[in-house]
């Protein structure tokens, strides 16, 4: 379900990566072009691994690209995503996901954060976690009142969507990377080369894990704003 190329979107700058633990991995990103010119961007996380969670993830995908083929509101997705998926999976199953969805022309994303891990978004060189949104997806089996949010996206800022197989990944000692490493990287790192970005945190994460075996999957997904 991970998609072996991103869209190019003039102005912007993307990258995104994704190694899983074992075969069947329980995390997920994708970018989608809609039909009226905008874009969805979402990573998510099921809870647990394995062939259950390789088909939640399917669920997912198959139920969001249905939702976005029509006009819609990003809270009613959400809401029609958690009885879905809490429909299609056991009680400790559920998935934590963030989406977005980027006006390209004007730099406009709204967003949604289900359970997830705080995006990252550099604002004038600062960072700012998005995390507007409500519960993990299949948690409640009832109408959960969600809410979105609007950011604008300037040229230079950029947006870090993540799992948390990065800030937990550990060393020898049993130290995580952790979420102020992360932080620190995000805000020091040139915005405008996404996959240099990707290649970067990626290596960073290896000098910290050394030889340690991998415990979960480890995804992200960047986007700079170029012009």
């Amino acid at each position: 379900m991970i998609p072996q190329h991103l869209p190019e979107i003039e102005g912007y700058d993307l990258a995104g990566i994704n190694i899983p633990s074992l075969e069947i991995g329980g995390d997920y990103y994708d970018v989608t072009k809609l039909k009226d010119g905008r874009y969805l961007l979402i990573i998510a996380d099921v809870s647990g691994k394995g062939v259950a969670s390789g088909l939640l993830v399917n669920t997912l995908n198959a139920s969001l690209n249905a939702y976005v083929e029509n006009d819609f509101m990003l809270t009613e997705v959400a809401d029609r995503l958690n009885k879905i998926i809490y429909k299609a999976s056991t009680p400790e199953k559920y998935i934590t996901g963030f989406i977005a969805i980027l006006d390209p022309l004007t730099g406009t994303i709204e967003y949604l954060n289900a359970g997830h891990n705080p995006i990252f978004y550099a604002n004038n060189g600062k960072l700012k976690k998005l995390d507007k949104g409500g519960l993990a997806f299949g948690m409640l089996d009832f109408a959960f009142p969600y809410e979105s949010a609007r950011i604008q996206l300037y040229p230079g800022e950029k947006i870090l969507f993540y799992t948390d197989g990065i800030t937990e990944a550990m060393d020898s000692e049993d130290e995580e990377y952790s979420d102020q490493r992360l932080e620190s990287f995000f805000l020091s790192e040139n915005p405008a080369k996404a996959k240099s970005f990707i290649e970067n945190l990626m290596a960073d994460i290896k000098t910290h894990t050394k030889n340690t075996p991998q415990s979960d999957d480890i995804t992200a997904l960047y986007l700079s704003r170029n012009r």
